[in-house]
């Protein structure tokens, strides 16, 4: 059961860092 909770926090961490990124993207693209 342990590595299932692995995978769901780095699961978690990946959909945080995507909204991260298309966030910046936006900004970035609002400054042009």
């Amino acid at each position: 059961m342990n590595g299932v909770i692995v995978l769901d926090v780095v699961y978690a961490v990946g959909v945080i860092a995507l909204f991260a990124l298309i966030g910046l993207l936006a900004k970035a693209v609002e400054k042009l």
